[in-house]
């Protein structure tokens, strides 16, 4: 896995399950979808009052980012992606 760092100046291209992994922990599941522990943080995060109904990919993902500064663009979009397109 590529330093925070490294992944922020040159691009990430790791799986983002593994960066979310290393940063809460848990399994990676088989499909394609984060680890269970980092969904749970991120629902915690944008719980109300944070919560809305027209909710963006954009905005959760600052969110998240703010909440987490070790969060890679690309695991926090992952994230976020999941969260706004499935719940």
């Amino acid at each position: 896995m590529r330093s925070e760092w490294a992944a922020k100046v040159f691009g990430d291209r790791e799986d983002p399950r593994r960066r979310l992994q290393a940063i809460f922990g848990g399994e990676i599941p088989t499909s394609a979808q984060p680890p269970a522990a980092a969904l749970t943080w991120a629902r915690d995060v944008l719980a109300p009052p944070h919560e809305t109904a027209d909710r963006d990919v954009v905005l959760v993902v600052r969110e998240l980012r703010q909440a987490e500064p070790r969060l890679t663009l690309k695991a926090a979009t992952f994230l976020a992606e999941h969260l706004v397109t499935r719940s």
